[in-house]
């Protein structure tokens, strides 16, 4: 039997519970996961909270357990190329309400497009609902909290405790510093 590669794809900026969750649930199905944490060059990286090497360590550090199953890298670059070079068998995608679905929908509709007309390929997306209790859970909303400067407590429910580390001692502390 081939040996099958999903690819989760996103600036994971930074890695949330409801990341970690679509590698859970994609490795009851999949052999190997492939987090591939990329640069939008549309975003200034100086702005970002978050550095490039600090998304990929926390990242690597909430998927530990898996050991060789899951492979954290960073790529740029659109998706579909990255899956090509990486030979991924499915793209995963997270949906927590109506509006992901919508977004992820269409844009699983253009890879397909890109994929089968540019690589020859069909790759197909599968979608992972997530629980209730992740519905609110984003990057961007754990950006606003940590801007708001909320606690860690707070940050907790939305972030594995790597990521958590990250806010606590090198976000927070470097804010009080200056």
């Amino acid at each position: 039997m081939e040996h099958t590669k999903a690819l989760l794809t996103g600036s994971m900026n930074p890695f949330t519970m409801g990341h970690k969750h679509v590698v859970d649930m994609g490795l009851l199905v999949f052999d190997t996961v492939i987090v591939g944490i990329g640069h939008n060059p549309e975003k200034d990286e100086t702005q970002e909270l978050f550095s490039r090497d600090q998304r990929i360590r926390m990242a690597k550090e909430c998927v530990a357990e898996y050991g060789d199953r899951v492979v954290v890298e960073f790529f740029s670059g659109a998706a579909v190329d990255f899956a090509q070079t990486s030979e991924v068998t499915a793209i995963i995608r997270g949906i927590r309400n109506d509006m992901d679905h919508a977004y992820e929908s269409s844009m699983s509709h253009a890879n397909a497009l890109m994929t089968e007309i540019e690589h020859n390929r069909i790759v197909p997306t599968f979608y992972i609902p997530c629980p209730p209790s992740l519905t609110e859970v984003s990057s961007s909303r754990v950006r606003e909290l940590v801007g708001l400067g909320r606690s860690i407590d707070v940050l907790r429910h939305y972030v594995l405790p790597p990521v958590a580390d990250v806010i606590e001692n090198e976000i927070y502390n470097r804010n009080e510093k200056a």
